[in-house]
């Protein structure tokens, strides 16, 4: 019971919930970006959704978000962020994370720039995820390290103080939810921002046609002007 607890599965299915209720209202857009109608637009969004897929999996199976989220901190507290100092995974498995990551940034960089208009969103959550990220893990490594930490920490023969812990671990499944969150808005702001301005300036530039109006009167005109012509000579 304590091994699930603290593994990372409850906090995937945490971030997993709090996406849904946030994106609930925009499944319309995620039905767009995945059934784009041009072929390659269609193809890149659904590696772009696809690689946030894998990377949010790869990331809980294989290994492990307080380790993770350890790597924006100072390298002499990062021992802090993993209480349960569980072993790291071997060297080619964090890199495919890294690789999975990059992936995940790039992509929904893409489909903001793509499906998404304006820079304020990427220029709001990239300082407010700096802000949120190190207030909140500073509490979060601070005070962990007051609830349980194995098994011989709980008496799940104690009613109340079972459903204590369990309270305990859905705090801090909620705080470890939101500093994911804020982990990738920070990647993701300044990506967006860049995303955007190549995306804009090269195949999503703005094309300015003609109205037909227009060519309507510069025919007329110009036929206009040759039965002048002709009627002087």
């Amino acid at each position: 019971m304590f091994r699930i607890l603290a593994s990372d599965y409850p906090i995937l299915i945490t971030l997993l919930v709090m996406l849904y209720f946030g994106w609930r209202r925009n499944l319309s857009m995620l039905r767009w970006m995945w059934n784009d109608r041009t072929p390659l637009a269609r193809t890149i969004s659904r590696v772009a959704l696809g690689s946030l897929a894998a990377f949010l999996l790869w990331a809980t199976v294989v290994d492990n978000w307080r380790q993770l989220l350890g790597f924006l901190v100072n390298s002499k507290d990062r021992w802090r962020s993993d209480p349960y100092l569980l072993d790291p995974p071997p060297d080619a498995l964090r890199f495919v994370t890294w690789v999975l990551f990059g992936l995940t940034i790039l992509g929904t960089a893409y489909l903001y720039a793509r499906y998404a208009r304006g820079y304020l969103m990427p220029i709001v959550v990239f300082p407010a995820g700096i802000a949120m990220f190190y207030a909140l893990n500073s509490f979060r490594m601070r005070f962990e390290l007051v609830g349980p930490l194995s098994e011989r920490g709980v008496d799940w023969s104690d009613i109340g103080g079972a459903i204590m812990t369990l309270i305990w671990f859905g705090m801090f499944y909620f705080v470890m939810a939101v500093l994911i969150l804020c982990a990738f808005a920070i990647f993701w702001g300044p990506a967006s921002i860049i995303m955007s301005i190549i995306y804009r300036s090269t195949i999503g530039r703005d094309r300015q046609e003609e109205p037909e109006m227009f060519r309507v009167i510069r025919e007329q005109s110009a036929k206009r002007e040759e039965q002048r012509q002709q009627s002087r000579l």
